[in-house]
């Protein structure tokens, strides 16, 4: 009895206490931060006059400033209940990770993998504005997207979505449809599943058109809103007048220079695991040297900005940094160069992709058309003339499309589901055997061990800039 008891927690442990360290962390980030800095001062003054109503307040914000009606609904009061907001929070940021995990079917130790990678996303940023007001602008829209991926998954499956379920997804879709970057990346979801019931022949789907009805509605709303131009003009003229002037290409270029010195020049450990994954990924299923080198592009390229740079100062010129600047010199290679490596990193990936999906093309032009829509995100900021006042905040998107990307990556097409199902409830029913037995190969074991030991000194330095934020804004 203590015997199966024992083997009973043992499962349990391998299916969830992933869930349960990401909730461990939040808790500890929650505790330590300061709600009154930044915006949610701002936000907290609104209702303090007793002269205006919430409806008048938001018809306001929608004529002067903002189309996030939605979301600033839920902002405004929120602000006056700080302890609220942080159990909320709390179980938004602890659920990413089971969504992730429900919408790609992984079980066992790939949630561990899927957790480590949503723990090593530098939660700090969401305290650019303030807590408050980033974490409902910014990650709960993303939780949004991701609940209304798993009422996708159940129609995909012909299962009956509960009605409970579909007013959810309702709500979830006017919610994140309130915020920009969410809403194009619903409509790119939302159209990518059209797409497919259109291949299959299976057109009555009304709960996934009500869905696409609230999206459209929504981004017709943001293009509409007079608040939007009116705060543009206020922002470019108070913190990038020279924005007026710049050409389509220049504002190209510096979202996309500045996704690149984001995630490949100061080496970001989410991209950081994304890139070091596929190519041993694609050299376990080719067996193949010439593929898995150009599968390895972006690690190498990677190498280049981590030791290159260092040990060989000279070649600065190349493996260079971006600054946050409007000016560049079109005349210099260094210019260039972030493009270049951007790019090739781009296809290392997509080329990756390509060689783990090994024939399913539908499954690969799926994954690569969200990451085009997740790269899409980050890129627009360079059409913003925030884009260096919103520091990395907006950036959460294109993070959380990697993380899912690196996932189905090594869960669906890399086969590993096999190798780190071990723990799960289906292994511990099988018998016996190595993997049953909770054994797993050397490879894989450093890999956990070395993602283990970035995940915890991320936690460490969020849980400092936590504690340090909330006394410096």
């Amino acid at each position: 009895m203590l015997k199966g008891d024992t083997g009973a927690k043992r499962t349990w442990f391998y299916e969830n206490g992933a869930f349960v360290a990401a909730a461990l962390a939040a808790v500890l980030w929650h505790v330590v931060l300061s709600t009154n800095v930044g915006d949610d001062m701002v936000y907290f003054k609104t209702l303090l006059d007793g002269n205006s109503s919430l409806g008048e307040i938001l018809a306001h914000r929608y004529e002067t400033w903002s189309s996030r009606m939605v979301i600033e609904a839920v902002l405004i009061p929120l602000v006056h209940c700080p302890l609220l907001w942080k159990i909320l929070d709390i179980v938004i940021f602890t659920s990413l990770p089971v969504l992730l995990c429900g919408l790609l079917g992984v079980t066992g130790r790939g949630r561990w993998f899927v957790t480590g990678l949503v723990l090593l996303y530098p939660f700090a940023d969401m305290a650019s504005a303030g807590w408050i007001a980033t974490t409902t602008n910014y990650l709960w829209p993303l939780w949004g997207v991701l609940v209304i991926g798993m009422v996708l998954k159940q129609l995909r499956c012909g299962r009956k979505v509960p009605v409970w379920e579909a007013a959810a997804a309702l709500l979830a879709c006017a919610y994140a449809g309130s915020q920009e970057q969410a809403a194009v990346l619903l409509l790119l979801l939302l159209g990518m599943e059209v797409l497919h019931y259109i291949s299959e022949k299976c057109m009555k789907q009304p709960l996934l058109y009500a869905l696409c009805g609230i999206d459209i509605i929504s981004l017709i709303y943001i293009f509409s809103c007079p608040g939007n131009a009116i705060r543009s003009a206020q922002e470019m003229a108070g913190r990038m007048p020279e924005f007026a002037d710049f050409t389509f290409w220049e504002k190209l270029y510096m979202g996309l220079a500045n996704v690149e010195r984001i995630f490949i020049a100061q080496l970001d450990p989410v991209y950081c695991v994304v890139a070091a994954v596929i190519a041993p990924l694609v050299y376990r299923k080719t067996g193949n040297y010439r593929k898995t080198l150009l599968a390895g592009i972006p690690a190498l390229l990677l190498f280049g900005q981590a030791v290159v740079r260092v040990s060989h100062p000279s070649l600065k010129k190349v493996f260079v940094r971006p600054e946050q600047t409007t000016h560049w010199d079109w005349h210099e290679l260094v210019t260039y160069m972030p493009l270049v490596f951007l790019i090739l990193s781009v296809f290392g990936i997509l080329y990756a992709l390509w060689q783990l999906a090994d024939g399913a093309w539908k499954h690969y032009l799926w994954t690569a058309f969200l990451l085009a829509g997740g790269f899409a995100t980050g890129v627009v900021m360079g059409f913003s003339p925030t884009i260096y006042a919103s520091a990395d905040r907006p950036y959460l998107y294109l993070y959380f499309v990697l993380i899912y990307v690196c996932t189905d990556a090594v869960w669906n097409l890399g086969g590993m589901r096999v190798v780190w199902k071990t723990g799960s409830a289906d292994a511990a029913q099988s018998g016996s055997g190595a993997h049953s037995k909770g054994k797993m190969p050397v490879p894989e074991k450093l890999m956990f061990t070395v993602l283990g030991l970035l995940v915890l000194a991320n936690i460490l330095d969020v849980t400092r800039m936590c504690w340090l934020l909330g006394r410096l804004l």
